[in-house]
């Protein structure tokens, strides 16, 4: 069914924005989605200056990004996109960007890109977008199987990753893909050579039948939707990195049940965002 909220896009001519762009197309061809191109003409901090006692404070556009918007619409029209609306703003670009992702169905960006300071984007703008956005993130990388028809997802029985397997079973259901539910732990159990392996077996039983709870209702809610689940005792970002080589997304929680619960984006998601080696969606 066609949907008339907006699929965000920020574009700022990079290599990973150009990938950001076709991701968004393929996912506007699939949804009927229109897309929305955000350019950002990112202001200097003031400087300060001058000779002779004399005070001048200058302050100046980085960059104009609004070239570079008819150079994405017409990307956009070749990969068969129409329904493509374009701005360009100026100001703090995460400031901007957040502030379009209060009207979009995702916000999409590329996992690096330009910025003030010739900065990566991953680090600044990206991390940032994934811990305020109020909606889904995109985050944007070459995947390294490019064939895959896996979708990945991180599940600690938190209520955000909960949020992740939906997300990720609705697209799987549209997709056709299958998703591959991951939930890894850090095994503190002392090994089974010097004490008894009973504490050790329950331990996993207990973890296992955690990510059973947790699919048990999307599968009888999406009968048609392959749903694959691993237990595993690495820890987590380790499994996800892992997989996501052989993944076409990988899903996870904005946080989840780690020790900082307060952290606006848990480790786990922000070590996903950094090492992933195929697209990542960050969802709350």
């Amino acid at each position: 069914m066609r949907t008339t909220t907006p699929l965000v896009v920020a574009y700022d001519g990079s290599h990973d924005a150009k990938l950001a762009l076709r991701w968004v197309a393929e996912e506007s061809l699939r949804t009927g989605a229109p897309v929305r191109v955000l350019a950002v003409n990112e202001l200097l901090a003031p400087t300060w200056g001058g000779v002779g006692g004399t005070i001048v404070v200058t302050e100046t556009y980085v960059r104009d990004c609004s070239e570079l918007l008819g150079e994405a619409e017409k990307e956009l029209a070749d990969l068969g996109v129409t329904d493509v609306t374009t701005q360009t703003r100026s100001g703090n670009v995460v400031d901007e960007m957040l502030h379009a992702a209060d009207h979009a169905s995702v916000l999409v960006v590329g996992s690096r890109g330009h910025s003030a300071a010739g900065e990566a984007l991953m680090g600044s703008v990206s991390q940032h977008l994934a811990r305020h956005a109020t909606c889904p993130v995109v985050v944007v990388r070459e995947p390294r199987d490019a064939t895959s028809r896996r979708i990945v997802v991180g599940i600690d029985g938190s209520v955000t990753s909960m949020a992740a397997l939906d997300f990720a079973v609705r697209r799987a259901e549209e997709t056709g893909e299958t998703v591959v539910a991951i939930h890894g732990w850090r095994d503190h159990v002392a090994s089974a050579d010097v004490w008894s392996s009973e504490p050790r077996m329950i331990e996993i039983q207990e973890h296992e039948l955690l990510l059973a709870e947790s699919l048990a209702g999307m599968r009888s809610e999406h009968p048609d939707v392959r749903i694959e689940h691993e237990a595993i005792s690495v820890a987590p970002e380790k499994c996800l990195v892992d997989a996501s080589a052989h993944a076409s997304l990988v899903v996870v929680g904005s946080r989840g049940q780690g020790y900082f619960r307060g952290l606006l984006l848990g480790s786990v998601s922000q070590a996903v965002l950094h090492r992933a080696q195929c697209p990542v969606v960050v969802v709350r």
